[in-house]
Order: C-alpha cells, then structure tokens, then sequence
C-alpha cells in the first residue's frame, strides 16, 4: 500500500482555515477595535522513540501518525472575559484521540460544527458513541478569563490511513 504524504504546509492551510472558521473569540481585521482575546495554535507531531513521548514542529505527516493541536486564548484587556468558546476544529482527514482533549473533563464536541454535547457523542436512536472519526471540532466553554490570564486547550488528531 502506498502512503500519502502530507505536507506541513498543505495541513497547516487547512486547519488555518477551519480554525479561523471555528472561532468564536477571533481578531478582526479593523484597526478601530481591538480584540479582547488573542489565539495562538500550535501544530506539533507526537513521536515516542524509547518510551518517551515527544512533541516536535511539523515538516509532513504521513497516515497513521498523531498532530497535537494547541489553542492559547489569552485575554489582553484589561478586565475578565466572560462566556468565552475555545475551538479546536478536526480536520478532514484526521480523527480525534478519545481522551486527549485538555481538559478533559469540559470538553463537548461536534458532529456538524453546529450542535455541541459532551464527550463521548452518543447517537440516541442506536443508543451507542458515535465514532471518534465523525467529530469535526472540540470546544471548551470558560466562564471567564481574568485580564492578562491564559487558558490552552489541546487534543490530538490521528491522520487517517485513506
């Protein structure tokens, strides 16, 4: 079988767009108004060599291999933020990692980048999860982020075989 390789950059456009799509607390293009809230992700491929994981910068990926995404939401004004929605999308192509979302236990996710529940999706016609390779973004709700305060959210994405 003939593995695909992905390049850093072709994964990199990609989940720029989806994430920008998914943001709910993003930065505007106007020079009027300044965003309270800056978001930085981070893309790095998880490796074990020996027993021990390591997280490195992305130059490709092939099938099989596993991309940690980082969201820093970091409020920069002056005052808290409340209701705040940290997005982390799933890229097609990719499957999320049940339980490596960060934090775990507030993490809800999505079939349809519409509707949100919590972690693991259950269909409740089949009374059964619904499989880790349909979601297509993670989402984290904070009551508030106190001024000059950060917040990171993670999960993993395994790159799909197909």
């Amino acid at each position: 079988m003939k593995l695909k390789q992905f390049s850093y950059k072709t994964i990199s456009i990609f989940v720029a767009a989806l994430f920008a799509a998914n943001l709910h607390a993003a930065p505007t293009a106007t020079a009027v108004k300044k965003e309270p809230v800056q978001i930085k992700l981070e893309q790095f491929k998880v490796s074990v060599e020996n027993g021990k994981e390591t997280l490195a910068p992305i130059q490709s990926v092939k099938p099989g291999e596993v991309i940690e995404y980082r969201a820093t939401y970091k409020n920069v004004s002056s005052g808290a933020v409340k209701n705040l929605v940290a997005t982390i999308p799933v890229p097609k192509g990719t499957e999320y990692q049940a339980k490596t979302a960060n934090p775990l236990a507030t993490v809800e996710a999505s079939i349809d980048n519409v509707t949100f529940a919590a972690v693991p999706l259950m269909d409740t016609a089949k009374k059964q999860p619904i499989p880790t390779k349909e979601y297509r973004a993670l989402r984290w709700k904070l009551q508030e982020l106190g001024a000059d305060k950060s917040i990171v959210v993670s999960a993993r994405m395994k790159v799909n075989q197909e």
